[in-house]
């Protein structure tokens, strides 16, 4: 993205100013999705007995979420649009969308959520 600003026809202060952004941007969402190093990182994703997605960050804050209609499940990816209640505005835009790739847990659990995803929700 930086490199096709630099190709735009602006002035140098507006360019400067983008890349800058987009910098900060990028670095944000890796150190909060990627690397979940920030306090408000989500780190665990667990299903209650009241058969409720709950979602787990990493300074210990549990919240409740609905699953949207139009989440994603596949055997190889699966993104989960969730919308948390009883939150704020900024979390609710920090935890709108959850990506799960196969590799980022255990098998047995990812088929157990896709079981769930698909079927075992209640709607």
């Amino acid at each position: 993205m930086c490199g096709i600003l630099i190709l735009l026809p602006l002035a140098w202060q507006i360019k400067w100013l983008s890349v800058v952004v987009i910098l900060l941007v990028a670095i944000y969402s890796v150190c909060a999705r990627g690397l979940l190093l920030l306090p408000w990182s989500l780190s665990e994703l667990s299903i209650n007995v009241k058969n409720e997605l709950q979602l787990t960050c990493r300074d210990g804050a549990k919240f409740v979420a609905m699953v949207c209609a139009d989440s994603v499940v596949t055997p190889y990816l699966t993104i989960v649009h969730v919308q948390p209640q009883q939150l704020n505005f900024i979390r609710r835009l920090l935890f709108s969308h959850i990506v799960i790739l196969p590799d980022m847990v255990d098998a047995e659990c990812y088929r157990q959520l896709r079981v769930w995803l698909r079927w075992g929700q209640v709607h």
